[in-house]
């Protein structure tokens, strides 16, 4: 089968992967953003207080490892099906806040924690399990969707806010997770009784056959690879720029002297430099060397990081920077996948992909830890901006140390 056959042969699974992920946390990491100055105005948290609510992500690290194995052993249906049920219910709590932020910040660890179960870290095993020689550009196409419904989707929200209140903005986002979720799985429901492993493609590993194997047994096969701790260590370097994309995207465009509905527009532009980059880098992938791909598309957000830093404070730099940052950042939840299906076996791929899926949100954690710092230091972006320039600039290094023959075994 060539390579616009298998996307032809494997549409459904690819629209509901798409689906799945495009109405859930990807996106929500789009539009978290358009409601934190809002909700600053309102209830008088201050901006280093806020930034904290990335710290929030230290609860899922517990939660992620057992939701990649659960996948690995019951499917991607079963588990996507109770966070599709459990995600529009937080979102009914946002709504419901009165400005306590410690409640705010239990809405936001259950909306990761939830939500993992109906993102790239369920639905990518659809292209694991479905795809070989387009897997690439497949996975670039289900991280695509939630930036495409972003470009409309921020903009709208912020005048939904400004004109109706971020509470109803928060239940629509509720009602979007709901039908999203519930047509992705509408696709992907198995037949009664049916097994993971009865779904299995003709190309899958023959390995991946063997007896099942204990969680001790996976967990240490996986943690014995070198391969898996360059990942690790690149990734936790090249991430830690993480909460600028969610929560305090807004925030930091402001503080470049910009109104909200300024910032909404940059933030679409950024949106579309995560379309272009995640298209380049997924087509890229199928063809070139992964190590030197990874390492190309983690290090771009060196330079639109490095950009914004400085007091070059117009919007035509503005707008740049953040389009330079968006064509890296759209590309990580591709490359997490696409390196773990590269060099795993599909046996061990959630779970692999779990614990690297750790990894990126304890980072995470900690970059909400460092700008909080600055913000209180210094009452300012800068000092956190010109620090992710360099930590991305030596983890994109890191990615060129991967194997980079396609014939190389896979662990596991």
């Amino acid at each position: 089968m060539g390579y616009l056959g298998e996307l032809r042969e494997n549409a459904k699974p690819l629209l509901a992967a798409s689906l799945g992920c495009g109405t859930s946390l990807p996106l929500f990491a789009y539009t978290s953003s358009v409601f934190a100055p809002h909700l600053i105005k309102e209830f008088g948290w201050s901006r280093a207080q806020f930034a904290l609510i990335g710290l929030t992500m230290l609860t899922t690290v517990f939660i992620l490892p057992f939701v990649g194995r659960f996948t690995d052993k019951l499917g991607v249906w079963r588990v996507a099906l109770l966070g599709t049920v459990l995600v529009p219910l937080c979102f009914v709590g946002y709504a419901l806040q009165w400005g306590n932020f410690y409640y705010f910040a239990l809405c936001s660890t259950l909306v990761m924690a939830v939500g993992s179960m109906t993102g790239p870290l369920v639905y990518s095993r659809l292209v694991a399990e479905n795809f070989e020689k387009a897997q690439g550009l497949a996975l670039t196409i289900i991280n695509c969707t939630p930036a495409v419904h972003a470009v409309g989707c921020v903009p709208l929200l912020n005048w939904v806010i400004e004109h109706y209140g971020w509470r109803e903005a928060y239940l629509g986002m509720g009602l979007v997770a709901g039908l999203g979720g519930a047509v992705a799985l509408s696709l992907i429901k198995p037949p009664k009784g049916a097994r993971t492993a009865a779904l299995r493609p003709a190309h899958s590993e023959a390995p991946d056959a063997e007896a099942p194997r204990s969680a001790r047994e996976d967990y240490r096969v996986i943690t014995r690879s070198g391969t898996f701790w360059i990942i690790v260590a690149g990734m936790f370097l090249c991430l830690l720029y993480t909460p600028l994309h969610a929560s305090q995207m807004n925030v930091m465009l402001i503080e470049q002297g910009l109104t909200t509905q300024g910032a909404a527009n940059i933030v679409s532009i950024y949106v579309v430099g995560t379309l272009v980059g995640r298209i380049s880098c997924g087509l890229a992938l199928d063809r070139f060397s992964t190590p030197v791909v990874t390492a190309l598309s983690l290090g771009l957000p060196a330079i639109g990081f490095f950009l914004l830093g400085t007091d070059m404070n117009t919007f035509p730099v503005i707008a740049f920077s953040m389009f330079l940052v968006g064509l890296s950042i759209g590309a990580e939840i591709d490359i997490l996948a696409f390196i773990v299906a590269r060099y795993f076996k599909l046996r061990i791929f959630n779970s692999t992909l779990g614990l690297v899926h750790v990894v990126s949100f304890l980072t995470s954690a900690i970059g909400a830890g460092t700008i909080s710092l600055s913000l209180k230091l210094y009452d300012s972006f800068s000092p956190f901006l010109y620090l992710v320039a360099g930590t991305a600039t030596v983890g994109a290094l890191l990615f060129l140390l991967l194997p980079g023959s396609r014939d190389v075994e896979k662990v596991g």
